[in-house]
């Protein structure tokens, strides 16, 4: 029933690495030169994370499917990937706000700033509405498929998704646009869909077709910039926009995994990885940074690339320093039960 499809895609290196740096450039427009532009679009980069974790993470699930015991292995391999590097990002940022170890603070610790409607006072580290819902669905979701057992999972699988997106439907007139788009409980869907994914992307190879679908998807997507920028609470809008985002999400990740064929070259793969590598610590420290170019002032021809240089290199220490550490701890002290 399940695909052995344990293979790095190199690939999706690439979409990571675009995904990471397309959010941390539209953020430096948005914020650095106010454009409203540049943020829509940014939205877009960060649904592609979605899809990509519960495609990547659909190997450690199934382990915990094949045996319960490796639920607790699979939470002690997610935490030490991602909560050392962000607590230390958020406690720098909750610094230079002068939020440290205040309630706001601790509600981003627990990542639960987003888990009801205005729940924070003060959204001042607010790319992190993402990771909560990451970290909420790696602690509720690997039980969920203990419950439903292997049988039939596909199908409750897909049950599940449908019921997710029925009650988005019931409860959209309940929570304004932003909320409905960024709020920890509704967006388990699109995670579950990368997950998903990897039942059928082998069967998944039209070229022609993803490449179609995604072109009008794009189309779509930018019919909907001024209605979403104007924070249109128009029920329709709200809920299509979503599912194109996800869809157009898929797509894209089915479009990278169809081209990994064609990527043969070992420097190649290098840089991919490269770039791969440095996307979390891309997309916790960008904020920081962009508030001290801010403080600097700075808005010469080449303040983007400047930005982008500072970025690659305080990432790059970030991963080496702060991340490698921690990666190399887990295959020493945590291995899967087979």
């Amino acid at each position: 029933m399940y695909l052995d499809k344990n293979e790095h895609y190199h690939s999706l290196d690439l979409l990571r690495g675009i995904s990471g740096y397309g959010v941390a450039i539209c953020h430096f427009h948005a914020f650095y030169f106010q454009s409203s532009h540049y943020e829509y679009f940014s939205f877009l980069f960060v649904e592609f994370f979605f899809v990509l974790s519960g495609f990547v993470l659909y190997p450690q699930l199934i382990e915990v499917i094949n045996n319960n015991k490796n639920l607790i292995i699979f939470y002690k391999r997610r935490w030490l990937r991602t909560i050392p590097l962000y607590i230390f990002c958020l406690t720098l940022i909750s610094f230079t706000f002068d939020e440290l170890f205040t309630i706001n603070f601790f509600k981003y610790l627990f990542f639960i700033q987003d888990f009801f409607p205005n729940f924070i006072s003060n959204q001042y580290y607010p790319v992190v509405w993402s990771l909560a819902i990451e970290e909420f669905f790696y602690l509720i979701f690997p039980i969920l498929i203990i419950f439903f057992g292997k049988k039939n999972l596909l199908l409750k699988l897909i049950t599940l998704l449908i019921s997710i997106y029925i009650l988005k439907i019931i409860f959209i007139s309940e929570f304004d646009s932003n909320f409905y788009r960024t709020g920890t409980i509704f967006r388990f869907d699109a995670i579950l869909l990368g997950f998903l994914t990897r039942f059928f992307v082998m069967k998944v190879n039209n070229k022609i077709l993803l490449f179609s679908l995604l072109s009008f998807s794009l189309l779509i997507f930018g019919l909907f910039e001024e209605s979403i920028i104007n924070e249109s609470e128009d029920n329709i809008t709200k809920f299509f926009f979503v599912l194109g985002i996800q869809i157009i999400s898929l797509i894209t990740l089915l479009t990278f995994i169809n081209f990994e064929k064609f990527i043969t070259n070992m420097k190649i793969k290098k840089v991919f990885s490269l770039i791969s590598k440095q996307t979390y610590s891309v997309y916790l420290f960008h904020l920081i940074l962009i508030h001290l170019m801010i403080k600097i002032d700075y808005s010469g021809y080449f303040s983007t690339i400047i930005y982008c240089l500072l970025l690659f290199f305080t990432s790059s220490m970030l991963y080496y320093f702060l991340e490698l550490p921690f990666l190399k701890i887990r295959p020493k002290i945590i291995r899967l039960n087979k």
